[in-house]
């Protein structure tokens, strides 16, 4: 859901005390209508032996920097199919690799929200222009075409996994062998804002444990579905081991919040990128 046209949580949020979440046991419901269904795929695949390596971290001229960081969202990527009810999901092909090669002409450098709270908060550093790119949901092209082209810069992503649904295992574990990281968008995508607290706890702890247990990665990120949140659901995340959160919004994530990190979700073309990269800051 674009903020665009949701007008942005954050400031329903400034004054609003947080709640304690439930600890009962957790059972799983309904997921999301607006996440398309794939495959499970649970089982192990040995992972394609790559020659892509991330550069390493830091870089050479990598500064301390505790400033604003700009995070882009990026759905499905390829054409939408003629049924597709949600089509502006979809990101084209030449479109994501044009947004790349410009974002590297620009002098952008892609670094992932761990690398990022590194430096805002343990005196980490970080390249002069960082950027931050996520994908949502965890669909194939995610992990196929996209690595291809984000290891020509030598850059990670961020990957936030549906895990009731999720890629395979080689996927993930390729992935996270180029530097990327992978953290929780939930097992099912529901609206936690509406959950029960036993369903708010599962969809939380279930998630996050799954993937430091088959990945054995520290998984510090959330990411709301559809960027559906209030205060209780801010004060769940905390309490399931979280060190950060994103939602969808116009505007650089800074250290002042960060489990209200805004992301620029992406949905026409290099136009608005640039745009929103203008967006003071």
């Amino acid at each position: 859901m674009s903020v665009r046209a949701r007008s942005f949580l954050l400031a329903l949020l400034l004054g609003a005390g947080l709640a304690g979440c439930g600890s009962s046991s957790p059972h799983p419901t309904t997921a999301s209508t607006t996440v398309r269904s794939r495959t499970a795929a649970h089982r192990v695949h040995h992972a394609p032996v790559s020659t892509e390596v991330r550069n390493a971290t830091p870089q050479p001229g990598w500064r301390p920097y505790t400033g604003p960081v700009p995070i882009i969202l990026y759905h499905e990527l390829g054409i939408a199919p003629p049924t597709e009810p949600y089509p502006g999901l979809y990101m084209p092909y030449p479109i994501f690799a044009q947004e790349m090669a410009w974002l590297h002409s620009a002098g952008y450098q892609a670094v992932t929200l761990d690398e990022v709270l590194n430096a805002w908060y343990h005196h980490g550093t970080l390249p002069a222009k960082p950027i931050v790119i996520t994908f949502d949901n965890g669909y194939p092209p995610q992990v196929t075409f996209a690595p291809k082209i984000l290891s020509k810069y030598g850059w990670p992503a961020v990957l936030n996994e549906i895990t009731d649904n999720h890629l395979y295992n080689y996927q993930i574990a390729h992935v996270l062998k180029l530097g990327w990281e992978v953290d929780s968008h939930s097992v099912t995508h529901p609206d936690l804002a509406t959950a029960t607290p036993a369903e708010l706890k599962y969809q939380l702890v279930a998630s996050r444990q799954f993937l430091q247990r088959t990945f054995h990665i520290p998984v510090n990120g959330f990411a709301y579905p559809s960027s559906d949140f209030n205060a209780t659901v801010i004060a769940a995340v905390k309490a399931a081991g979280y060190k950060d959160a994103t939602t969808e919004g116009f505007a650089y994530a800074t250290r002042n919040e960060p489990y209200l990190l805004p992301r620029f979700e992406q949905e026409t073309g290099l136009a608005q990128l640039q745009a929103d990269l203008a967006t003071p800051h």
